[in-house]
């Protein structure tokens, strides 16, 4: 058992609460009063530092050659763990072996509990090539834990068959009073010969007219005119999205950071920015891959350096809270609790509330990190982590050796709706 001394917590306002923390590997308790335990523990004087949650990204790619998955799940994980991010959920955009069901679920599961150094939960896929058993075989992995089912058009992994438009209006059918998450990237390939902004809306459009109660999320938005369409809607249909941090940090800091997808956020810098400080752009993810070297691959299914992850959500404090003026709250909720519950893992993960598993990071306000862009250049950010938690148990931080003790991650209650007012904070 452990007790942190004096640590800040975030509110609802801009002000902090000082509080001491009992804890595990779940939090205990929280109180501004002394906190009297009988037997011995240790005592971690945080004085000056803010307990923030660990960071939560939705949608990882990290998994793609078998040869490569466990090196490469090790590697990128490790980078995340040490960077704040605490929980991982693998949506395998080229997967050598897709989880289309219970045994290459189990398979993956154990790829995870012997190499993830963060918790993992992990995305399904369906096998359309296996009708008219892929929608049983779809709810079997739901019911043993998978937070989602991808579905991707057009396909950009030869181990995963091509479905169409009308086989996933079949499918939302076929299995919509499960309350089943489906994860959907693409393009309307039927009407644009290419990727572009616009049919990427327009495959959006089509599957809104397609989908029955089921939730559905966007991986990757890099248009704002398709945030604002989503925006729209997302009261009548149960939709999310996600924006990449690089966008926002190519957008915020050119000279510094590029990004490798197509984002239109120059055009419309200042109804961006209302939306990020209104708690309308509603999860950030590095969308981070190991570098796939096909050139014909669309840009919808690559991903970013995973070395993103060593400072994106230290990032986005500085850039947003300690720059920019945005609600720490709001800063948490994109980074952290929005997600957790987007992926039926809130509250064990994406909460500081008594009762959630102890995944947090001690956050120095007043300190600073120099980190360098992909660019080259480097950039000061106000703040550091200078531990990092995981169950209870400190994994990494400053002058600490980064351990190994992540695990798969299974769902625990079912997605809950983008528009809902509870919190933790």
């Amino acid at each position: 058992m452990k007790l942190l001394k004096s640590v800040s917590l975030p509110t609802s306002s801009t002000a902090l609460k000082t509080v001491n923390v009992l804890f595990e590997d779940k939090i205990i308790k929280l109180s501004t009063d002394e906190i009297e335990v009988e037997e011995d523990i240790q005592i971690i004087d945080a004085k000056g530092l803010l307990m923030l949650p660990g960071g939560i990204d939705p949608h990882t790619h990290i998994l793609a050659k078998n040869a490569d998955a466990a090196t490469d799940l090790a590697k990128i994980t490790k980078i995340a763990l040490e960077g704040g991010w605490t929980t991982l959920a693998e949506l395998s955009y080229h997967t050598q072996s897709p989880v289309f069901n219970n045994s290459a679920l189990n398979k993956k599961i154990a790829l995870v509990n012997a190499n993830s150094f963060t918790s993992l939960a992990l995305w399904g896929h369906i096998d359309i090539g296996d009708y008219p058993y892929h929608a049983e075989s779809a709810q079997e992995i739901w019911s043993k834990g998978v937070v989602g089912i991808a579905l991707a058009i057009p396909s950009p992994n030869p181990a995963i068959p091509d479905i169409t438009f009308t086989e996933i209006m079949d499918l939302f059918f076929d299995i919509y009073e499960s309350d089943t998450f489906f994860a959907f990237q693409g393009y309307d390939y039927e009407s644009y010969q290419e990727f572009s902004p616009l049919a990427q809306l327009d495959a959006i459009k089509k599957i809104l007219r397609r989908m029955q109660e089921n939730p559905i999320h966007i991986p990757r938005i890099s248009s704002y005119p398709t945030i604002e369409f989503i925006n729209s809607v997302s009261k009548r249909s149960d939709i999310s999205f996600a924006t990449c941090i690089s966008d926002l940090m190519a957008l915020y800091n050119p000279d510094v950071f590029s990004t490798p997808f197509l984002c239109d956020y120059a055009d419309f810098t200042d109804l961006l920015f209302d939306l990020l400080r209104s708690n309308k752009i509603y999860l950030l993810s590095n969308c981070v891959s190991p570098p796939v070297k096909n050139p014909n691959y669309c840009e919808l299914f690559q991903g970013c350096n995973p070395e993103l992850m060593n400072y994106s959500y230290l990032w986005v404090l500085s850039e947003f809270w300690k720059k920019r003026k945005v609600p720490l709250a709001t800063c948490l909720k994109m980074t952290s609790e929005n997600a957790a519950k987007r992926l039926g893992i809130y509250p064990e993960k994406g909460s500081l509330d008594p009762g959630s598993d102890a995944d947090f990071v001690l956050y120095d306000p007043e300190a600073t990190t120099i980190v360098k862009g992909n660019k080259g250049k480097d950039i000061e950010l106000s703040g550091s982590f200078k531990a990092i938690y995981l169950k209870g148990n400190q994994v990494a931080g400053q002058d600490f050796a980064t351990i190994q003790q992540g695990s798969f991650l299974a769902r625990s209650t079912n997605p809950k709706r983008r528009h809902n007012n509870s919190s933790w904070i």
